[in-house]
């Protein structure tokens, strides 16, 4: 983020005209449990959302070399972004054109000159063409090698971000992807930082509840209450939407010794603010004072989720003492997600499919999340007309 767009960010937090709880959306909305419980939904989400839309697979910090991939899984489709010799990126469904069987296991990793498949030995090419079909080629002769290349999928790169489309005709942009966050987001250098580790869990609860679960400061004083509760506000935040997405901005109460510099120029946002991009439909990229972090989901079930949290430094840790503190961040992060939130997003899914909680009411003091799920319903509903 800039220095001029951190001041006018600033402003709006010390604008002596705002009142406290906001900045409040435009008006309260109601969610049917519908939206977390029916498998029916569900499906069409993995599909509309997850498969058809360009989604953040993750940073070019994991895969900075020739040969180094990134794995993911849109919608069901497994996939793998894989750095050419070139240093561009190609993507590929991850499977075998043989008998479909994975060939890149793991979160990220490095292949060295080309793609073995575990099951029958069948070699790739880092393009994708199939290079060698071993002890077996009198078996194939009838079967041309130029049409066994492995399947291609949209792939784009930029701002050190990669985007990434299962299915759909045509090429993926970033930038459009961003729909007007790319500029912001340009600024923060991304693709200078480096992946420092990426932890995976699954959890017993609906996808969207991950993403709900970092809209609001409200819950900080009950939820968090011996945890951050004492070093963060809780009704002062800033959102802004970028079509689709939204920059969601929490602040600790150390803000308030900033706002009180005579000198405008002298103050910094980003030292006490979280600053979380929620991009649609899968991905909350956030900064944290010193770092960045990723959190990916992927939907699994209606009722079960894949969660991946990235931790991003600036640079290559320099000692062993170093890339300690990163892992501490990482802990830290963590011990408070999987013992607070996530618990709490469990029972409210337990308690949305008994049936005995028709909806829920997202509150006008609770800006990201209206947005987010407005969002969610009209991709859906852009998607069932296009299908009609």
């Amino acid at each position: 983020m800039n220095r001029e767009r951190e001041r006018e960010l600033l402003l709006r937090l010390s604008d002596p005209q705002a009142t406290l709880p906001g900045p409040l959306a435009e008006r309260s909305a109601r969610n049917p449990a519908s939206a977390y419980t029916s498998v029916e939904r569900f499906e069409h989400e993995r599909t509309a959302l997850f498969r058809r839309l360009p989604n953040l697979v993750g940073l070019s910090a994991e895969c900075p070399k020739p040969g180094d991939f990134l794995s993911g899984d849109l919608g069901g489709v497994p996939i793998v972004a894989l750095r050419q010799p070139d240093g561009s990126l190609r993507g590929f469904v991850n499977a075998c054109r043989h008998r479909a069987a994975t060939l890149l296991e793991g979160r990220c990793g490095s292949v060295s000159r080309a793609i073995a498949c575990p099951y029958h030995g069948w070699t790739y090419e880092l393009d994708g063409r199939l290079r060698q079909r071993p002890g077996a080629e009198p078996g194939f002769d009838d079967v041309a090698r130029e049409g066994l290349s492995l399947h291609a999928i949209a792939i784009a790169e930029a701002h050190g971000l990669i985007f990434a489309r299962a299915e759909g005709d045509g090429g993926v942009s970033v930038d459009a992807a961003l729909q007007g966050a790319e500029r912001e987001l340009g600024d923060y250098g991304l693709e200078r930082y480096c992946h420092i580790e990426t932890r995976t869990a699954e959890q017993p609860f609906n996808w969207k509840l991950v993403i709900d679960t970092f809209t609001e400061p409200y819950h900080i004083p009950w939820l968090h209450k011996n945890t951050i509760a004492p070093d963060y506000c809780f009704d002062r935040w800033i959102f802004d939407a970028y079509g689709a997405h939204g920059r969601f901005i929490g602040v600790r109460k150390s803000i308030a010794s900033e706002l009180e510099k005579p000198h405008g120029a002298d103050r910094r946002l980003l030292p006490h603010a979280t600053t979380q991009y929620l991009l649609l439909p899968n991905a909350v990229l956030v900064h944290q004072i010193d770092h960045v972090e990723l959190w990916r989901v992927t939907p699994l079930a209606v009722d079960r989720t894949r969660v991946a949290t990235s931790l991003y430094a600036p640079a290559e840790p320099k000692s062993d003492k170093e890339r300690a503190y990163w892992l501490k961040n990482l802990d830290a992060l963590l011990r408070v997600t999987n013992s607070e939130d996530f618990p709490m997003m469990a029972r409210i899914q337990r308690n949305l499919a008994s049936g005995a909680v028709p909806e829920l009411v997202y509150g006008k003091m609770e800006p990201a999340l209206v947005h987010f799920h407005a969002s969610v319903n009209a991709a859906l509903a852009r998607a069932e007309k296009e299908e009609s």
